[in-house]
């Protein structure tokens, strides 16, 4: 902890004034939004590609890549949808109980758990872009918090940087594969409209 530098102060400030939210909405609430964010990011990284292709069978979306980000979000948020409902049922009984100063210190760790974990889920897919990775390594490469919120974001987020880069260049294969079949077919057909 003795080499903090700029970035380490700045996400060490954000995460404690945001997680001073938690003082106010409590430790049910923050628990929960936790567990709906992180939880359905995680969840969602298993699930997206069979939730996408149930969607699809009603929706008929023919890339596979805008396939998989429906499913990716579609579960993301009814699993945040969720977690959030049975936070804001159990805040109630908690809160009729007298517990309330309990819930509102636990609510500061939590919601300052809660952006660590959002701030390692965006610093671990910046660190799988080749062209940032080499930029946050060569500015921030020897801070402490940044190792720290990749490997916390690589548990949670599971992102195999070469089967997207695979997806993607298949995508754009199909893509031009299209663009050329109906160049030639126009070509082909316009000879007979001509004498047409």
């Amino acid at each position: 902890m003795e080499n903090l530098n700029i970035f380490d102060t700045v996400t060490l400030i954000l995460i404690i004034l945001l997680g001073l939210k938690g003082l106010f909405r409590g430790f049910l609430k923050e628990f929960f939004a936790l567990i709906g964010i992180v939880g359905g990011v995680f969840v969602a990284s298993r699930i997206a590609k069979d939730v996408g292709f149930a969607i699809d069978s009603f929706l008929k979306i023919d890339n596979e890549s805008t396939i998989l980000l429906v499913g990716f979000i579609v579960s993301v948020l009814v699993f945040w949808a969720l977690a959030y409902s049975l936070g804001i049922l159990l805040s109630k009984i908690f809160s009729l109980s007298g517990l309330g100063i309990f819930d509102r210190v636990l609510g500061v760790i939590f919601g300052a758990g809660k952006i660590f974990l959002i701030f390692a889920i965006i610093f671990y897919s910046l660190s799988k872009v080749e062209a940032i990775k080499d930029k946050m390594v060569e500015k921030v490469g020897d801070s402490f918090m940044y190792p720290l919120f990749v490997e916390v974001g690589s548990t949670i987020l599971k992102i195999e940087a070469s089967t997207v880069v695979k997806k993607i260049e298949n995508g754009i294969e199909n893509t031009a594969n299209t663009i050329k079949n109906t160049i030639v077919d126009t070509i082909q057909e316009t000879p007979n409209q001509i004498k047409d």
